[in-house]
């Protein structure tokens, strides 16, 4: 079963960080999901972090975002070293830009928004000694090292919007507005005429803003969101049926066919491999 972490210690700790050398006592080796971001900065590589069936190279001076609900899992070298920051978007007191940069990363899945980010080789001493900086000073000040932490972690973002696959194709807010609607939604709302409803638009407007964003037509991403999450929940360890329920299907096989037409594989037998 996949474990969910709760935001309640984060909420009573404000920001957490913590240093990823040896053995820690957060067990990133199985696959979990959170409801709080998860920010990585790794010094030195090896190894690799799957966020959303996704595999990804962990790297040297390399920084993986994951977003609240995304199921990831750090295989890391023995070698491999860096940090982690775990905060909830309203504790970081972000810029606007930044702000929505990080909401994306919520909206978008690792297939649309790539998560990981290979900063400039130049600045990998300097990025490496400001964090170490950051944690000593955490363990002795713990509201100053916030303090540090967020003007560090405003820094380390504003290098990755830079390097963002999305930053020469701006996503508009009308495109940003139908992904929140879609990610607060989805498990009951399917049509999209429901969706264009909630933004005064027309069903051929909403098709033609998400084809402009996405290369897909609204009813494509919908169903991509809702296969999203059925893959989340199967890996939970709950049944097809209690799935198919979840995403408001009332007929588990009608969900069955509707995945298996998505993925290629029927519900349990993508829960049943690894």
């Amino acid at each position: 079963m996949i474990p969910t972490y709760s935001s309640e210690n984060t909420h009573k700790m404000g920001i957490v960080m913590q240093h990823l050398g040896q053995l820690n006592e957060y067990d990133f080796t199985k696959p979990h999901r959170h409801d709080y971001f998860e920010f990585f900065y790794f010094k030195k590589g090896g190894g690799n972090h799957i966020i959303d069936f996704k595999i990804f190279p962990i790297t040297a001076n390399s920084v993986h975002i994951v977003a609240p609900g995304q199921i990831h899992q750090v295989n890391r070298a023995l070698d491999s070293e860096g940090y982690i920051v775990l905060f909830d978007l309203e504790m970081i007191e972000a810029p606007k830009a930044i702000e929505n940069f990080l909401f994306e990363h919520i909206c978008l899945d690792a297939e649309e928004l790539k998560p990981t980010f290979k900063l400039n080789d130049v600045s990998e001493i300097e990025n490496g000694r400001k964090l170490d900086e950051v944690y000593s000073l955490m363990q002795v000040n713990k509201e100053i090292g916030k303090l540090k932490i967020i003007n560090a972690l405003h820094s380390f973002c504003i290098d990755c919007m830079s390097l963002s696959e999305t930053a020469n194709k701006k996503l508009s807010n009308d495109y940003l507005l139908f992904r929140k609607h879609l990610k607060e939604h989805f498990t009951k709302i399917k049509k999209v005429k429901e969706y264009a409803e909630m933004m005064h638009v027309s069903e051929r407007g909403l098709n033609d803003l998400v084809k402009k964003h996405s290369g897909k037509s609204a009813s494509e991403v919908i169903l991509e969101c809702v296969i999203m999450e059925a893959k989340r929940l199967l890996r939970t360890g709950i049944s097809v049926k209690e799935t198919a329920y979840s995403l408001n299907y009332d007929d588990p096989g009608h969900f069955s066919k509707l995945f298996k037409s998505k993925t290629g594989q029927s519900p349990s037998d993508f829960q049943n491999c690894t």
